[in-house]
């Protein structure tokens, strides 16, 4: 016995030693304490900026409005480096933590350890034991106050709860993360009283679970070791094998398991926050163990009331979610101060949910998903767009009410407020895409964009307004200076686009859902970008115009090249328009919605805004080509004036030399200033001009020697190669129309004689004649055919109808002068005139004239019968009623039938009149300037008698 003493006092000793039974459980150590667990790798990537960067205050604020979103959207997807801080504490109920033993339970229990080693080791010598029956009967005798008031499976129960509070109080490095190891001298003391206790290996597991998921209500554990002694009781489990007692202890231990994990569900958001990948771990696991715990057949058999453990789940996840709102509205306050403010607080409760949402997606759904089979993303994301919507409404609703008022004026602050609250609600409502398909009907924010209409229009003008004064702003402060040497525009240009690019940016972000709605938006964004770009047009033209005074030539050229191409580069921008703004899709949703006159209705007017733009942009273009072209028109003029005055014993390269220098020292700096459309232009238009000047100094100059015209022909035909330069500059069709032409036949017909300047007059006439089908000044009837053998031309006159009045009874006294023309080819023919039929304007005359006509003379392109209709005067000079002419070709060919009974069967000709005044056509002033010659001024003579009878009139 004396021995037994002794090993029962060294093991007193080494018991008060470890004072894991005598110790009350210590508070619980910081939170903050701890090591830092592995961090989850995640990966990282970098925001790319789609907006380019802008320099007005209002567009660096709506850049960062986007900037916002994209870098919330961010976030969410890739969580910037996670914290390596222990997890937040865990939610605690009152009703989950369990009571501590009072002083005398624990001096109990000391007692029952003591026992419990000392019938361990302390073995009776062999005089004592008479067989192992007996040895066993000895140690299976227990005489401790404490079995004589509870059961072996309470005192193990209570014993282990006691070591685990003990053990985990030493845990310095990450409590939280404890894996429930307790220490040797415990360890043994557990075994040894499972053994004499006689605990089976189901009981001891269910003790073990119950009084560590009770300590971790308490304190909490590592949810992987929570975990696996689940996963022993499942292994371990027998239906027959538990009753009474220890069902009750099971039953209940899952039922407070249960309740305290659905307790930090509710406050997930701040239990397990997804910047902090230990607490993002402890998620996972504590998930994973509740579904475990709804597969195993003893949580079906000892918890049956609770089958539908996902529900409750689902319901946990809406009233944290609602709880979580809640707090951020009672954060921020966003029904606190003016409207603006109330707004601004909006958009950072909805940038907290697009946060929160995002995470939902990304983290907490993967982890319920995987684990417990419930849709946390679906849940939550209803759950929080309802009660924004709720809330944003209602202040849009205010919002519109003001701006519907016709004082109220929408603000520039509060336009970016309203941009970046719509902006917030589209990131809001774009995560709809992820849920499943029965759950994205009849969601709150489907038609959130119409609360917004008013208010998109008033910021459409904001944006507008900011748009000039920053392409004002960017005119002022341009040095009309290519900004690269690749580059040909000048800073502004630059500018003007960016500005374009970043409103197009604008409206593709808000991304207006609603396509043929959208119609009046696009077209209000058209108008704006086709009236800025005129704008900077005419600021750019006026800012060459103003600094014009006192410039070199050259800079002078260069800078009115760069305003050019600033112009044309931004006319091109404009023509990517229906591209970058989708039109196609406005005119399908237009033609769907309205049918093909809603398409014809957004071709109609959008084409046509850009249409009208297209030649404002070109008209200021032309002006400035103008500028151009008159700051040359002095040198021009001077090089045209040497050709004109020099003296022909001068060589014609060497008259025309000067004007082809200048032409070339000019063309290498618009070469080098200009893009090819403005190269093109220019030459266009300063090629019209030296026509102009060519023909106008070869008009005045009528009348001058042959030499003077042809070595201006040599000018215009060096000209043309120039301008041609090899198939590299103009094309000759462009170069060979319009006032060439017109030169071109000034040159010819001055380097005519006059006999053939008379002759080209009557081609005119007889080709006007031919194509002349109606006439307000009436027409005559005539017969004409020609004797071959008798070398006669019979004309037989028959009537007139519709002439006009010439007297003052309404009527005339018309007679017909037939001649034929031009006189130098008939010199022997004398004109022949009707009878005066009076007072009539349907004359019929029924008279027969004949002329001698050889082949020789007929032969003639020119040759005609002139028929002037005029009106008989008593007391004054005959009154011109009108004339028509017949190529006698027409007549007198072979085989045309001769003036016998048959060729006077003849249909009669009908012959329209006109009454055109020939001091308008240029040969008439050719003529007029011959002043020596005897047959051009007597032609002139006699058809000035005829206009001069037209003005008496």
């Amino acid at each position: 016995m004396s021995t037994l003493l002794d090993l029962k006092s060294s093991v007193l000793r080494q018991v008060q030693r470890s004072q894991s039974l005598r110790t009350r459980r210590e508070p619980p150590a910081s939170t903050s304490a701890g090591g830092s667990p592995p961090p989850v790798t995640r990966r990282s990537g970098t925001v790319v900026h789609r907006v380019a960067r802008g320099n007005g205050e209002f567009f660096d604020h709506m850049n960062k409005i986007l900037q916002k979103q994209d870098s919330l959207l961010s976030a969410g997807q890739t969580e910037e480096e996670s914290s390596c801080a222990p997890p937040p504490p865990e939610c605690k109920n009152q009703a989950f933590i369990p009571e501590r033993s009072t002083r005398d339970e624990l001096d109990l229990l000391y007692e029952e350890a003591i026992y419990t080693v000392v019938n361990c080791v302390g073995v009776p010598s062999p005089e004592y034991v008479t067989n192992e029956g007996d040895i066993f009967n000895y140690l299976q005798k227990r005489d401790t106050a404490l079995s004589k008031m509870a059961s072996n499976v309470t005192i193990h129960k209570k014993m282990l709860s006691q070591m685990l509070d003990y053990e985990h109080n030493q845990i310095q490095k990450e409590p939280y993360n404890w894996n429930g190891q307790v220490c040797a001298a415990a360890w043994t003391v557990l075994s040894h009283h499972a053994v004499q206790a006689d605990l089976s290996p189901l009981q001891q597991a269910i003790i073990r679970w119950q009084c560590y998921s009770s300590h971790h209500r308490s304190q909490r554990m590592s949810y992987a070791l929570l975990l696996r002694l689940l996963k022993t009781v499942e292994a371990e489990w027998e239906d027959t094998a538990v009753h009474g007692e220890l069902e009750g202890l099971l039953a209940e231990s899952l039922r407070l398991y249960c309740d305290y994990c659905l307790s930090q569900m509710k406050s997930m958001r701040q239990v397990f926050p997804c910047n902090n990948s230990a607490a993002i771990i402890r998620c996972e696991l504590m998930l994973r163990s509740i579904g475990h715990m709804q597969s195993m057949a003893a949580f079906r058999a000892v918890c049956s009331n609770r089958s539908e453990l996902h529900l409750e789940i689902a319901t946990v996840i809406k009233k944290g979610t609602v709880e979580w709102y809640e707090g951020i509205i009672s954060n921020i306050k966003p029904d606190e101060g003016t409207l603006e403010e109330q707004l601004r607080r909006l958009v950072m409760v909805v940038d907290a949910v697009c946060v929160d949402v995002q995470r939902g997606q990304n983290v907490y759904n993967k982890l319920y998903y995987s684990s417990v089979k419930v849709d946390f993303f679906s849940i939550s994301y209803r759950q929080l767009e309802k009660l924004v919507a709720d809330d944003v409404n209602v202040a849009m609703e205010r919002v519109c009410g003001n701006l519907e008022q016709e004082s109220s004026r929408l603000t520039q602050t509060m336009g970016e407020t309203l941009f970046e609250l719509y902006m917030s609600l589209k990131s809001l409502k774009r995560f709809r895409e992820f849920l499943p398909l029965k759950d994205t009907k009849m969601l709150a924010l489907t038609g959130f964009h119409n609360w917004f209409k008013t208010s998109i229009h008033k910021l459409l003008q904001i944006v507008h307004e900011r748009s000039t004064d920053r392409i004002r702003k960017a005119v002022e402060m341009d040095q009309l200076e290519p900004i690269q040497s690749q580059t040909k525009h000048s800073s502004s240009a630059v500018d003007v686009t960016i500005c374009f690019s970043q409103v197009q940016e604008f409206w593709a972000q808000l991304a207006w859902p609603d396509s043929a709605g959208a119609f009046i938006f696009i077209t209000r964004l058209t108008d704006n970008f086709c009236s800025e770009a005129v704008c900077y047009a005419e600021l750019i033209k006026r800012k060459i115009e103003r600094g014009q005074l006192g410039r070199d030539h050259k800079s002078f050229i260069v800078q009115v090249c760069v305003a050019l191409n600033s112009t044309e580069h931004v006319r091109v921008y404009l023509g990517g328009l229906p591209r970058e703004l989708d039109w196609r899709g406005v005119e399908q949703a237009m033609e769907e919605s309205c049918g093909l006159e809603g398409k014809e209705q957004v071709n109609k007017s959008l084409n046509g805004q850009l249409y009208n733009a297209d030649i404002d942009l070109q008209r200021e273009a032309k002006r400035l080509i103008t500028h151009l072209t008159d700051r040359m028109l002095p040198e021009l003029r001077r090089c045209i004036q040497h050709i004109s005055l020099s003296p022909d014993s001068i060589n014609t390269d060497e008259a025309v030399a000067p004007l082809m220098k200048y032409l070339d020292d000019t063309l290498v700096i618009l070469n080098e200033s200009l893009v090819k459309e403005n190269l093109t232009r220019v030459l266009q238009s300063l090629w019209e001009l030296l026509l102009r000047m060519i023909l106008d100094t070869v008009g005045e100059n009528r009348g001058v020697q042959v030499e003077f015209y042809t070595r201006f022909q040599y000018t215009v035909e060096t000209l043309v190669r120039f301008f041609h330069a090899d198939g590299e500059g103009l094309l000759l069709e462009d170069l060979k129309s319009g006032d060439y032409k017109a030169l071109e036949e000034e040159l010819r017909l001055n380097k005519c004689s006059s006999f053939e300047l008379i002759e080209q007059y009557f081609l005119e006439k007889i080709s006007q004649q031919r194509i002349l089908k109606h006439s307000r000044f009436g027409r005559i009837s005539v017969k004409c055919y020609y004797d071959a053998p008798e070398q006669r031309l019979t004309v037989e006159i028959l009537h007139a109808a519709d002439l006009i009045a010439l007297d003052a009874n309404g009527l005339s006294d018309p007679f017909v002068i037939v001649e034929l023309c031009p006189h130098h080819l008939f010199p022997t023919a004398r004109s022949q005139r009707t009878q005066v039929k009076l007072k009539t304007l349907h004359p019929v005359f029924d008279e027969l004239f004949y002329f001698h006509v050889s082949p020789e003379q007929y032969r003639h392109r020119c040759a005609c019968l002139t028929f002037t209709v005029m009106d008989y005067d008593w007391l004054s000079t005959n009154d011109f009623a009108g004339e028509a002419v017949a190529p006698l070709s027409d007549f007198c060919w072979p085989g045309r039938p001769s003036a016998t009974p048959a060729g006077k069967t003849l249909q009669p000709v009908i012959l329209h009149l006109s009454r055109q005044k020939p001091s308008e056509k240029p040969i008439m002033k050719m003529l007029e300037a011959r002043t020596g010659d005897r047959e051009a001024q007597e032609f002139v003579r006699k058809l000035k008698e005829i206009e001069k009878s037209m003005e008496e009139e």
